[in-house]
């Protein structure tokens, strides 16, 4: 008796599923919202009765509501007026990443008979993100040599806003050398490379600060900031210099051997093994 019964039942299921199935595929279209993302908790959306042409009666007879694949419950559905609440506040990062458009799907299910509206609502993006470097310092060591023109690779900023909400430009504050370049990839990401304008000289500078910035663009636009420090790198492009042009001296004839005739002094402005000094002669004397 009992596996009769439990065989009634598994028929019943079966069958449910199958009509189920067949109401997806053949529903009376689809019913299209948007919302902007961060709503809170009982937001009112939209009054679905209406839009499907249902009055206040049919709604409460055919028992609406909601039906999703992987049980969430993001909206709400008031089966007496059509109203259709935020039941939980949408993420719209948390929800979709950086897909754009980012849609919540689900079905309407009516009874008596049985019908499904398939239902999107689009999360649209608000700007709630700021641009954010990985690192705040970024480090740079240049030979003092590199020929202008020559390019750096920059960190990229992580923003995880969307569209016109997510990074769109990078800068660079006003400097003698350098200018900040950016680019767009076929992925859309912007990135941003650090570019030579100016040769530079570690004797006058050995040190560059900037500050890079990236911006959104949003209305007003936010923006991250992170620091960089280019370190100068010698070269040994400088000559020994002498602290005179000619130095004179006078010696008796009779000086013994090692006697000390003149003290000469000459500086280099390049630095380590490049400004270390050594002294002789052009010619024995």
């Amino acid at each position: 008796m009992a596996d009769t019964e439990r065989r009634t039942a598994f028929k019943r299921q079966v069958a449910s599923l199958f009509l189920f199935l067949c109401v997806w595929a053949i529903g009376s279209g689809t019913v299209r919202y948007s919302v902007p993302e961060e709503m809170e908790s009982g937001s009112f959306v939209a009054n679905v009765g209406k839009d499907i042409g249902l009055d206040l009666k049919g709604l409460s007879a055919r028992r609406a509501r909601i039906v999703t694949e992987d049980g969430s419950q993001y909206f709400q559905l008031n089966g007496n007026t059509g109203d259709l609440f935020i039941k939980e506040k949408v993420d719209r990062e948390i929800l979709c990443g950086q897909i754009d458009p980012c849609t919540v799907q689900f079905e309407i299910i009516l009874e008596n008979p049985l019908q499904s509206y398939r239902t999107e609502v689009r999360v649209c993006d608000v700007n709630d993100h700021s641009p954010v470097f990985l690192e705040s310092e970024l480090q740079f060591k240049i030979p003092e040599t590199t020929p202008p023109g020559s390019r750096f690779p920059l960190e990229s900023a992580q923003d995880l806003d969307v569209g016109n909400y997510s990074l769109q430009n990078y800068s660079i504050s006003t400097n003698a050398h350098f200018r900040v370049y950016t680019s767009e990839h076929s992925d859309g990401r912007k990135y941003a490379e650090l570019v030579l304008d100016k040769a530079l000289d570690r004797e006058h500078q050995p040190e560059v600060s900037l500050l890079l910035t990236a911006v959104d663009g949003g209305s007003p636009p936010r923006s991250g900031t992170a620091q960089i420090l280019v370190i100068v790198l010698d070269a040994n492009d400088n000559l020994p210099v002498f602290s005179q042009t000619i130095y004179k001296a006078q010696v008796l004839e009779n000086s013994p051997k090692d006697y000390l005739v003149v003290t000469v002094s000459a500086t280099d402005l390049d630095e380590g093994n490049y400004g270390e000094i050594s002294y002789s002669f052009s010619q024995k004397s």
